[in-house]
């Protein structure tokens, strides 16, 4: 009974010991402070601090159940901002609030090239000083008439 008993302490320390791991702390000459396993070159001030390391699976960090927190506590920041239940940021938004199209309307050629036309005579005729300014609005209000009528055409609001 008595050598089971030592065996466990034995292997109580010596898991103690691994489970915690000893970093070092230095500052160099250029004022940078430095943290390594390994201990600093010789003369410079060292700090040792043990800090509580948890085993991981065939080496490598499992931080899986920090990741789930956060993330769970990133979605609920996000649905109090929005003023919506954490199980509403799933959904897609529905496309009647957001007023699209399911596809974007096809325009012809001939089409776009009229509305870059027009579109460049109305930056004309804004900026020009040359005729009345009676004439000028008159052929604006026509340009955007026409504007108007192709896109109703293709369902677009102008």
């Amino acid at each position: 009974m008595r050598p089971v008993l030592s065996l466990t302490v034995i292997l109580a320390l010596a898991f103690g010991a691994m489970a915690q791991a000893q970093v070092y702390k230095w500052t160099d000459a250029n004022g940078q402070v430095h943290y390594d396993s390994k201990p600093p070159p010789e003369g410079q001030a060292t700090q040792t601090l043990d800090i509580q390391s948890q085993p991981t699976p065939a080496g490598g960090a499992d931080n899986t159940q920090s990741m789930q927190r956060a993330t769970r506590q990133l979605r609920e920041l996000r649905a109090t901002s929005r003023g919506v239940p954490v199980d509403e940021l799933d959904r897609p938004p529905s496309r009647k609030r957001r007023g699209e199209p399911r596809e974007p309307p096809h325009i012809g050629y001939e089409d776009r090239a009229r509305i870059d036309n027009l579109n460049s005579e109305i930056r004309r005729l804004s900026s020009s000083t040359i005729g009345s300014s009676s004439n000028r609005a008159r052929e604006i209000r026509a340009a955007k008439d026409e504007l108007r009528q192709i896109y109703r055409r293709y369902g677009i609001k102008p």
